[in-house]
This record gives structure tokens, sequence and C-alpha cells, in this order.
């Protein structure tokens, strides 16, 4: 379990990851930043090149004070990423990344940082892992379907779907709601929770939902909170950019808009009708 410092070091990391992600989107370097939203964690780690030693006065040793030698290190900043993507961060990216994240980290209070390396993020697990996973190997075929989400009980489950918060199961029984009521049978609509899709970018993205009828296509995001800060709100804006590329339109609704089902629904039926061209 973290204790309050390193939640208090966690946070300043992903400062240092954040205004990197800003400065070279400011320079134009979208690709860097395209990789870089998708970066789950960052730390900063010392590697095995050594930059100097320094003689340091110690005044927590048994023996009162006392001198000692203090190795510094270069170090690099490790990211933990999807083990798809870790292929994308070649040499040249890294070493692009790299020069940005050197004075960032600097400026914070962080120095010596020369190098970035990447490295698959652990997958998470709870203690239900073992039947989550046999469960996985029993089942008919592999899915995309919730790729990040699967293998975590916590995480609601509905018509063999899995969702990403409670949120989402609640726009989907909307979804359903519409797809039965409003939509005729010759003409209806196709719900899709959490695909797993690749966009040009080289990104693997899972939208919220997708919603499809009559050869078009909407997303529905469901957005708490956290993604009212400034890093999330930017890299929220990216992912639409990519959609909105390819011609599908992102719809996000905040988790306050969602506490009337009525009102909801009128909500999602208005965005299909203006998205998917349904006169109903």
């Amino acid at each position: 379990m973290k204790d309050e410092w390193q939640y208090e070091q966690d946070a300043e990391y992903d400062r240092i990851l954040g205004q990197t992600t800003g400065l070279l989107a400011q320079r134009g370097d979208h690709q860097a930043v395209a990789l870089l939203v998708d970066v789950r964690a960052i730390a900063l780690v010392n590697t095995d090149e050594v930059i100097r030693t320094q003689r340091i006065l110690d005044t927590e040793g048994w023996s009162g004070e006392e001198t000692i030698t203090q190795t510094i290190y270069r170090r690099a900043a490790l990211f933990d990423v999807d083990e798809h993507l870790v292929v994308r961060f070649t040499d040249e990216i890294c070493q692009r990344i790299a020069q940005t994240l050197s004075y960032v980290a600097d400026r914070n209070g962080e120095p010596d940082v020369a190098y970035v390396k990447v490295q698959p993020a652990l997958p998470e697990v709870d203690g239900n892992w073992r039947t989550s996973y046999a469960d996985r190997l029993t089942g008919e075929r592999p899915s995309n379907q919730a790729r990040r989400e699967v293998g975590v009980s916590k995480y609601p489950v509905d018509d063999g779907l899995t969702f990403g918060s409670a949120e989402e199961l609640q726009v989907y029984h909307a979804l359903k709601r519409l797809q039965c009521g409003r939509f005729p049978e010759h003409a209806t609509i196709a719900i899709i929770p959490l695909p797993g899709v690749r966009l040009r970018s080289g990104h693997t993205w899972s939208p919220d939902v997708m919603v499809i009828g009559q050869g078009r296509a909407v997303i529905f995001e469901t957005d708490g909170p956290h993604h009212r800060n400034v890093r999330r709100y930017a890299d929220d804006r990216n992912r639409d950019l990519q959609w909105q590329r390819c011609g599908v339109p992102v719809v996000r609704l905040p988790v306050e808009d969602l506490g009337n089902a009525a009102d909801l629904e009128a909500r999602l039926l208005e965005e299909i009708r203006r998205n998917l061209g349904r006169k109903v």
C-alpha cells in the first residue's frame, strides 16, 4: 500500500509527464503526444551511468555527524504502457521525448533525467483473478470487448458484457430501452460497449459505448469529475479529434446528468436522431 509520500511523488511525476506532453504539443510533435496520452504511469529511476561522486555530511548516522560518499547517477523516465504500444516507442521517438522531459523534470526539481524507457504495464487483477481468467479460457473465442476491464471483478457485467463503471452501465440500460422501445426491428440500432478499436494514430482505444445504425456510428463517453482536470481534458479532445477524422461524432455525457432516467433517454434519443439520421 502506498503511503502519503508515494502518492505525492506519483502526482509530481504525473505533472512532469503532463507538462512534457503540453510542450511537445506546442512544438507540433503530435506523434509523441499521441503516445504520451496513453502512458499509464511514470517513474524516475537511476541508470548504471555515473555522473559524479560527492562528499556529503551525514547527520543521521549512529555515530553522529560523518562524511559519506554519495554517487549521482544519470536517470531515466520509465513509462508503463499497454503491451501492444511498447513497439511504437521507437528509439527516435524516445529521444525526442527525453529531450523535452529532461528540461521539464529539471524545472520540477528532478535533475539528471536523460533517457526514456518503456515497459509493459502490469494488468489489474483482484482476488478473483483465477476464476476470471479461467472463464476466459473456457469462453467461445477471444474478444476485444472491455480489454482492460476483463479479469477484474469490480467492473459491472450485464448481458455478458463488461463495463468500466456503474455510470456506463446506466447509459447501456437506457440505450437498451431505446433499442427495444423506439426502433423497429427492420431499422434498429446496435450497442457496442468498450470495443477495442485501432485508430490511424497507432493507438488502440476503447470508447465507453459505440452505437451504430443506418450505416453510421456515434460514440457516447461518460465523463466523471476527473475528466475536467487540464491534462485529461486535453487528452479527451485529442481522442475526439481522432474519431472525428474517421467521421464518427463523439457525445460526452457528464455523470451529473445521468440521475434522471427519462432525461437521459431523451438526450440519447436526441443524439441518435442527430448523428444517425433516425426519425423515430
